[in-house]
């Protein structure tokens, strides 16, 4: 059903008891009444319309239904006034759509439609025949309403409706070559997410900066229980800024109810590949993770207010990938054989890198797995023939590029089995009593973790054990785990 206006319905007379415009042109012409629209002319329209079915008689059971866009119509609302008082009504409906008027009837009314949260919040129902806080039907014009939203990176946006929920994507990893920026993957540089917020306030009024988390309580802004938005004393509507440093902190409660959820980690997928970075090709392991969140935002004196489109919703995603990067391979360069003395070792250096932006457990485990002809004679395997040594990098600042090399630590040969690993870094590590081990060991508050891998082979062995010239490899595999519980990431 459909409200159109008086002369709508005299320029395109009903033919046939069909009355739905027949042509592009009538159905172009019909009046535009959809949620969107001015709340006066919407409530006007709906008090003036009557749909009268005085005739209908039924029973307990039965009912007519007014469909408010459950068909393939878009931006189909049901707008008027029903007279039915022998029947029940249903009125049918998406949550994206809206129904104005009065509905009469002497049986039972049912509202089935997915009404959002943020819908319902300006819904009203009252049963005295009149419209809930419309005696004067007071003008849009007069309502605070935030008309822009600035985020980090440059991002903007005007809030359109109620119903709209943008999502917005941003990434705290390094590493481009696995996340390269796009025009929806926006770097965040840092974690603070600041926004900005353009507020239209109608003259004399004192409003608040309401906020909620994930479809939570309402709360208001007020940091050091002082509310930032000063009242516009003026007789003309202002323009104001309102900005919060940081939303995924600023907007925190002591209660710890309803706030920022950076506990729940979605995993969007896994990264187990290789890249070419500086020239150089290495290996990547580990997980595109994420933290989401809901942030609703609403300007009003109080939250019980019905204003119905002055609600801003936005999804932010922060994506942060749990990331380690190490050689492809370890190049020793060539040895030829009966020169130890003049160049008594070969060293094959690398380096780990670890990304740990949600400060996650962590645990990893470098194997080696050598097997078949490579295992044969290989002077790398022999007893005492290649050292195994870490040196950890610290942070000088624990954010910046500024690092500090430590002590270089001997693991000991690479003569080990499979069920015995040549490294473990590990988060939840137990203490070895050993200085130099547990101070390569890596802590979970640890954002970055770096440290060299220096392979040096004692080139008098291959003097001793090389039955043949030619390549001789080793294999290792590399082995990341989370203790840390990762939800799959179904949207």
């Amino acid at each position: 059903m459909r409200a159109y206006t008086p002369a709508q319905v005299k320029a395109n007379a009903p033919v046939d008891n069909k009355y739905y415009p027949q042509t592009t042109a009538q159905y172009n012409a019909r009046l535009d009444l959809t949620p969107a629209d001015n709340t006066k002319v919407r409530y006007n329209s709906a008090a003036h319309v009557m749909n009268n079915f005085n005739t209908i008689n039924g029973g307990d059971d039965a009912a007519i239904t007014l469909n408010s866009n459950r068909g393939s119509e878009e931006n189909y609302s049901f707008i008027g006034t029903i007279l039915a008082p022998h029947t029940n009504i249903i009125i049918q409906g998406g949550s994206q759509y809206s129904f104005a008027g009065n509905v009469i009837t002497n049986r039972s009314i049912y509202l089935d439609g997915n009404v959002a949260v943020d819908k319902a919040f300006g819904a009203n129902f009252n049963a005295d025949g009149k419209f809930p806080g419309t005696s004067d039907l007071e003008s849009t014009t007069k309502v605070p309403r935030i008309l822009s939203v600035t985020l980090p990176n440059g991002v903007n946006f005007s809030p359109e409706n109620v119903t709209t929920n943008y999502v917005f994507q941003f990434s705290l990893n390094n590493n481009v070559e696995i996340d390269p920026e796009s025009e929806t993957m926006h770097r965040l540089d840092g974690r603070a997410f600041k926004n900005t917020f353009l507020i239209d306030q109608p003259a004399g009024t004192s409003n608040v900066l309401w906020s909620r988390m994930n479809d939570g309580k309402w709360k208001k802004y007020e940091p050091d229980g002082k509310n930032p938005l000063q009242p516009n004393k003026t007789s003309e509507a202002q323009t104001v800024e309102l900005s919060i440093a940081d939303v995924t902190e600023d907007l925190k409660t002591k209660d710890n109810v309803d706030n920022y959820d950076d506990q729940t980690i979605y995993n969007a997928g896994k990264i187990d590949g290789n890249y070419v970075v500086n020239g150089v090709e290495k290996a990547f392991i580990g997980w595109h993770l994420l933290h989401k969140n809901k942030f609703s935002f609403i300007v009003a004196s109080e939250i019980k207010a019905k204003y119905d489109n002055t609600i801003t919703n936005y999804t932010l995603n922060v994506h942060g990938d749990l990331l380690v990067n190490y050689p492809k391979v370890f190049d020793f360069g060539t040895y030829t054989l009966g020169t130890s003395e003049q160049e008594p070792v070969s060293i094959a250096k690398g380096q780990i890198n670890v990304e740990n932006p949600f400060y996650m457990d962590w645990k990893l485990v470098v194997k080696n797995s050598t097997s078949g002809a490579d295992l044969v004679d290989n002077p790398l395997l022999q007893e005492d023939a290649t050292d195994f040594n870490v040196q950890l990098y610290s942070l000088k600042t624990g954010t910046d590029d500024d690092w500090e090399a430590g002590q270089i630590l001997n693991l000991g040969g690479l003569l080990k089995g499979p069920e015995t690993p040549l490294l473990t870094l590990d988060t939840q590590k137990q203490l070895s009593g050993d200085e130099q081990l547990d101070a390569i060991q890596p802590a979970k508050s640890m954002p970055f973790y770096k440290s060299d891998v220096n392979l040096k082979f004692h080139n008098g062995k291959a003097d001793q054990y090389a039955k043949r010239p030619g390549k001789y490899k080793l294999e290792a595999t590399w082995e990341l785990s989370t203790a840390d519980k990762v939800v799959d990431d179904t949207d």
